[in-house]
């Protein structure tokens, strides 16, 4: 049962959660500590090599291929997700695209998005 005290925005939250899964789009978690973002993205079955992680400054695209594999025999139940997808993740802070880490483990693609330091206030003198 979803526990709406949470956060005003929890039923949003689980909706798109439902909505993604629904969709064969992977779920996502989103940590963020004073230095990075860590996002783990659940990716059961798919190899490091059909991952694309994109990213600039203000946030990350991570896309990745599942190709439908026919093996002869006919299917008596298919529920997995097969063909593309990409999702997009944005940040409230600046990232340094550069110092991205990723890393697929037990089939969960984990990345370490370095924070940038704030731009600092500067003061200028107006010339004539």
């Amino acid at each position: 049962m979803l526990a709406l005290s949470q956060s005003p925005f929890s039923l949003f939250e689980h909706l798109d959660r439902q909505l993604h899964q629904a969709e064969g789009t992977p779920v996502a978690e989103i940590r963020e500590n004073d230095d990075c973002y860590q996002l783990a993205v659940e990716l059961p079955g798919i190899s490091k090599d059909a991952i694309e992680v994109k990213a600039t400054e203000h946030g990350m695209a991570i896309s990745a291929d599942r190709p439908k594999v026919d093996s002869g025999e006919d299917r008596v139940l298919s529920e997995f997700h097969y063909g593309s997808w990409r999702r997009n993740f944005y940040f409230g802070k600046r990232i340094d695209p550069n110092q991205l880490q990723a890393e697929l483990q037990d089939g969960i693609l984990h990345v370490t998005a370095p924070k940038v330091d704030s731009v600092r206030a500067v003061s200028i003198k107006v010339r004539n």
